[in-house]
C-alpha cells in the first residue's frame, strides 16, 4: 500500500531521531532520574491516550456522522476541556512527582494539540502532512535534547526532558494554528459541549469508555512496577520497552491509514483486499523482530552500559508480544466501521483485570521480565478475540454479498 510506505518512510525517519533520543536517555541519565521519566511520561501517556486517542478516534469514526466538518476547532476545544480536568483530578499525584507533574501536565496540553494536527491530516487522507508533522517534531526533541546534553551531561533530569518535548509539539503546532484554528471558535464551550452530548447519549461512549481503558492497560505494568518494585526494576522495563516502541513503529504507521481506508471502503471484497496487502508485511515484521531479539544480547549492553542486563529479556518478550500485536490488531479498525464499540470495551475490562492480575503475581517474583510476560499474555487476550470477531464480520458481509 503505497499510503502505508510513504508514512513509514517518515516514520522511520522520525522514529530513528526518537530512537537516538532514547539512546541517549538511557546512557546520559541516571537510574533513578529514568525511573520517575518512566512513570511519569506513563502518566503523560495514559492522558494524551485517553484524551487524544480516543476522541480522534470518534473524530475521523464520526466525522460525519457529527458533522465535525463543521466542528473541527470545536472538537478541539473538548479535547482541552477533557485535558484541563484530567490535570485537576491528577493534582495529588503532584506529591510524588513534586515539579515533574507539572512538568507533565504542560505536556498532555502539547501531546493533545501535536496529535489533534495530525488527525486532522489523517481524516483527509493527508498523509505526507501527517508524517511532516511526526518528523519535525522528532528533530526538534532531538536538537532540543542534544542541547541540554552538551549543557549538563551526566546530570541529566527528567523534568528537563519533559520540557523539551512539550516545547517541540508547541513549536510544530504552531503552523497548524495560524492556518486551521481561530481562538474565537475554540473558546465555544456550549458548542464543544453540545459534542459531548451527542457522544455520551449514544453508542461512541462506549468507543471512549474503550481507549480510556486501553489507556490505562497500555501503561498498567509500569504503574505496577511503580507500586511493587524498586526504581531499578522500573528503569530496566522502561529501558527494554523504550527498544520494543521502536520496533512497534511500522504498526502504528499501518494503524494511521488503515483506519480512514477501512472507513471508506465500498464494499467486502475492498476490505479483504486491504488485509490481504497487509499479510506480506507481517512476515517480513516478523523477521525483523526475530533479528531484533537475537541482536539484544549485543547492542543493549553497548546502549546503557551494562546498566540494564536483563532489559535482554524483557525486550526479548516484548518482541514476542509485538509480533502479536502486528499480526492480529489491525482487525480493530474493522470492529469500530462497523460500531461494534460495546464488544471492544467489554473485552479491554477484561483484559485490564487480567493484566492487573498477572502483574499482581508475577513482578513480585521476577521483577521487570515478570511485567514482560504479563504485557504478552494481556495484550494477546486483546487481539486474538479482536481478529476472531473482524473475521466473523467480514465472513457475514461476504455471505450477505453487501456493498458498504
Amino acid at each position: 500500500m503505497k499510503a502505508v510506505l510513504q508514512v513509514l518512510s517518515f516514520d522511520v525517519a522520525s522514529k530513528a531521531l526518537l530512537a537516538i533520543l532514547g539512546i541517549l536517555l538511557i546512557r546520559f541519565m541516571p537510574p533513578t532520574e529514568y525511573a520517575l521519566y518512566t512513570f511519569a511520561l506513563s502518566i503523560s501517556a495514559v492522558a494524551s491516550q485517553t484524551l487524544t486517542s480516543s476522541f480522534n478516534r470518534i473524530y475521523i469514526v464520526a466525522y460525519k456522522n457529527l458533522n465535525l466538518d463543521k466542528a473541527q476547532v470545536s472538537f478541539l476545544g473538548l479535547q482541552l476541556l477533557g485535558t484541563a480536568t484530567f490535570i485537576i483530578l491528577g493534582i495529588p499525584l503532584s506529591k510524588s512527582l513534586g515539579v515533574a507533574y507539572w512538568v507533565v501536565s504542560a505536556l498532555i496540553v502539547a501531546t493533545c494539540l501535536s496529535e489533534f494536527s495530525k488527525t486532522f491530516f489523517q481524516q483527509g487522507l493527508e498523509f505526507i502532512q501527517f508524517s511532516l508533522v511526526e518528523f519535525f517534531r522528532s528533530v526538534a526533541m532531538l536538537l532540543g535534547l542534544l542541547l541540554l546534553i552538551l549543557v549538563v551531561r551526566y546530570e541529566l533530569r527528567a523534568w528537563q526532558v519533559l520540557i523539551i518535548q512539550a516545547i517541540a509539539m508547541l513549536i510544530v503546532f504552531s503552523p497548524f494554528v495560524s492556518k486551521h484554528v481561530t481562538m474565537g471558535e475554540l473558546i465555544k464551550v456550549p458548542k464543544a459541549l453540545r459534542i459531548a452530548k451527542v457522544i455520551v447519549n449514544g453508542s461512541y461512549r462506549y468507543l471512549f469508555g474503550y481507549f480510556l481503558l486501553l489507556a490505562f492497560f497500555s501503561q498498567i505494568d509500569i504503574f505496577m512496577l511503580k507500586a511493587t518494585a524498586n526504581d531499578l526494576q522500573l528503569a530496566t522495563y522502561g529501558s527494554g520497552f523504550r527498544y520494543y516502541i521502536i520496533l512497534l513503529l511500522t504498526l502504528s504507521a499501518v494503524h494511521t491509514v488503515l483506519l480512514p481506508l477501512v472507513q471508506g471502503a465500498r464494499d467486502s471484497e475492498e476490505l479483504n483486499a486491504i488485509f490481504d496487502r497487509l499479510k506480506k508485511m507481517i512476515v517480513i515484521f516478523s523477521l525483523v523482530a526475530i533479528i531484533g531479539g537475537w541482536t539484544a544480547q549485543w547492542f543493549i549492553p553497548w546502549v546503557d552500559g551494562g546498566k540494564y542486563p536483563d532489559a535482554i529479556i524483557v525486550f526479548r518478550i516484548l518482541c514476542v508480544s509485538a509480533v502479536v500485536s502486528f499480526a492480529f490488531s489491525p482487525h480493530v479498525n474493522i470492529l469500530m466501521r462497523y460500531e461494534r464499540f460495546r464488544f471492544l470495551f467489554a473485552l479491554i475490562s477484561m483484559a485490564l483485570i487480567l493484566s492487573i492480575l498477572l502483574n499482581l503475581t508475577l513482578i513480585p517474583r521476577w521483577g521487570a521480565i515478570g511485567a514482560s510476560v504479563a504485557t504478552l499474555i494481556s495484550s494477546a487476550a486483546v487481539t486474538f478475540p479482536i481478529y476472531f470477531q473482524s473475521k466473523k464480520i467480514i465472513r457475514q458481509l461476504l455471505e450477505a454479498n453487501c456493498v458498504l
